[in-house]
C-alpha cells in the first residue's frame, strides 16, 4: 500500500474512532442528565412521604434555561419557618407546570417538606399566594419579619457560635438591598474546626459592594456555628490575605 493510501485509510479511521467517541461522549452525558432526573424524583417522593412540612415564602426565582417537555426549570430560593428551629433558607431546583407559574412570584408563600437531618433537601408541597396582591403584601411582612428574626439569631451566634474557618462554595445573590450599600447574600461553605472536623453549611449575609470581592467562591472567610446545629452558621470577617 502506498503512503496516500495508508493515510487515506487512517484518516477513514480516526475519523470512524473520533466518531464512535463522539457518541460515547453524547450518550455518557444524556445517560447523566437522565440518572439525576430519576434520583431527584425519587428524593422529592421520600422527603413527601419522610420530610417535616413548614410554611415558606418565595425569595427569589432564577430560570435556569433548560426545558424538559416544553416545561421551563427554575431555581427557587425559599424563606422556610418551622416550628421547631430558626427560619432557614433552601433552594429547589425543578420543572414546573404552567398551572405553577402564577404561583411562582417573590413573596408568595409554599407549602415545603426538608430533611430534619439536612435541610438544603427541601421539596415542594404545595404553592400558592401568587395572584392575589393583599395576600402577597400580607407574605412579604411574613418574610420581612423571619429574615429579621434570623438576623438575630446570626447575631447571638457571632457572641455565643464557636469559630470555624471555612471556605465559601457557593456566593447567590438574593436580589434583596440593605439600605442601598449591600446586597443580600446567600452563602455556602465548607467547614474546618480547630479539631479538622468538616462539614458544609450555609448563611445568609448582607455585603457591602466595595467588599464583595472578599466574599466570592473560592475565598476564605471565618464563621461561628453552634456544635449542636451545624445546618447554619454566622459569617464573622473575610480571612485577609
Amino acid at each position: 500500500m502506498n503512503l496516500s493510501g495508508l493515510m487515506s485509510n487512517l484518516g477513514t479511521i480516526i475519523g470512524v474512532v473520533c466518531g464512535c467517541g463522539s457518541g460515547l461522549i453524547a450518550v455518557g452525558v444524556s445517560g447523566f442528565f437522565i440518572y439525576r432526573m430519576v434520583k431527584g424524583n425519587a428524593q422529592t417522593r421520600t422527603l413527601l412521604q419522610t420530610g417535616v412540612s413548614a410554611p415558606a415564602v418565595i425569595v427569589d426565582i432564577q430560570d435556569t434555561g433548560m426545558r424538559i417537555n416544553d416545561y421551563p426549570q427554575a431555581r427557587v430560593t425559599f424563606q422556610i419557618t418551622p416550628a421547631d428551629r430558626p427560619a432557614f433558607q433552601a433552594v429547589v431546583t425543578r420543572t414546573f407546570s404552567p398551572f405553577e407559574l402564577g404561583s411562582l412570584v417573590p413573596g408568595a408563600s409554599a407549602q415545603v417538606r426538608f430533611d430534619p437531618n439536612n435541610p438544603s433537601k427541601v421539596a415542594i408541597e404545595a404553592l400558592g399566594g401568587g395572584g392575589n396582591a393583599g395576600m402577597a403584601a400580607v407574605n412579604n411582612q411574613v418574610l420581612q419579619s423571619s429574615m429579621m428574626a434570623q438576623d438575630q439569631y446570626y447575631a447571638q451566634l457571632r457572641i455565643t457560635g464557636v469559630e470555624a474557618r471555612a471556605k465559601i462554595l457557593t456566593a447567590t445573590n438574593l436580589n434583596i438591598r440593605n439600605d442601598d450599600v449591600a446586597w443580600v447574600f446567600r452563602l455556602t461553605f465548607d467547614v474546618t474546626t480547630a479539631t479538622g472536623e468538616h462539614f458544609q453549611s450555609e448563611t445568609q449575609s448582607a455585603i457591602v459592594d466595595a467588599s464583595q470581592h472578599k466574599y466570592q467562591p473560592g475565598k476564605e472567610v471565618f464563621i461561628r456555628y453552634d456544635p449542636n446545629n451545624k445546618a447554619q452558621v454566622a459569617l464573622v470577617r473575610a480571612v485577609e490575605s
